[in-house]
């Protein structure tokens, strides 16, 4: 792995650890009116299943379709005049 791509993999790791906390903070403050910091320990547990949960069943949800199959066609370059064919 060479500096580019760790780089580029652990600016992507800070990003959804980012976005895992926001939406910990905001859900905090929808479910009980009070900051995530004001929490106790089990609450905080509860909230931080909670957006695990609704975070992996949105991905697992979308995922299916982003890394479906492709849709069978010709590839690469075809010559011209000639229309593609699905097979």
């Amino acid at each position: 792995m060479t500096k580019d791509e760790l780089f580029n993999q652990n600016l992507l790791r800070l990003l959804c650890a980012e976005s895992f906390f926001l939406a910990s903070l905001n859900a905090a403050r929808e479910m009980y009116g009070k900051s995530y910091f004001a929490l106790g320990a089990v609450e905080k547990q509860a909230l931080d299943q909670m957006v695990l949960n609704s975070i992996g069943g949105n991905y697992q949800s979308l995922t299916p379709d982003w890394f479906g199959a492709p849709t069978q066609g010709p590839t690469g370059f075809q010559p011209p005049g000639n229309p593609p064919t699905s097979s």
